[in-house]
């Protein structure tokens, strides 16, 4: 028996259909080196639904948890959903929202961010440490016209 069945259940793994939409759209290609089929979301998938052991699985290591391989599947598998809830299985140690403290992403990722990126990182990374909802206010607060 698969040790992630009910996390396979609760996030509609079993409904992937292996189209690639979510790969198409992952930012995970830029955050790991060298690109492999298994550092995807679609790879991730594959692997939790063979029993892969959580820890070795490396795309939750490199996933921004930006959300868009949720969004765009068509069979409606939460892939985000279930990266979060393999990483609490693996014990990874993540980096919060700076806004509302939650979970985002392995600090490994930040780590590499902040390398690639280099000093003065919080600066220059603003949107990427934040979550998905503080950072669509945070572009429209910055992007809206005020009020004359």
């Amino acid at each position: 028996m698969n040790p992630y069945q009910d996390l396979l259940m609760q996030y509609g793994a079993y409904g992937c259909v292996e189209c690639g939409k979510c790969v198409a759209l992952c930012p995970m290609a830029e955050t790991a080196s060298p690109l492999s089929p298994e550092l995807s979301p679609k790879g991730l998938v594959r692997q939790a639904l063979n029993a892969v052991e959580a820890a070795s699985m490396p795309a939750l290591k490199h996933c921004l948890q930006c959300g868009s391989c949720s969004q765009t599947c068509p069979a409606k598998v939460d892939v985000a959903g279930l990266i979060k809830a393999l990483r609490n299985e693996a014990g990874l140690e993540e980096a919060v929202c700076m806004l509302c403290g939650q979970a985002l992403m392995p600090l490994s990722t930040l780590n590499y961010l902040n390398n690639a990126v280099g000093a003065a990182y919080e600066q220059k990374l603003v949107y990427p440490l934040l979550c998905p909802d503080c950072k669509r206010r945070a572009y429209v607060r910055n992007n809206s016209k005020s009020p004359r």
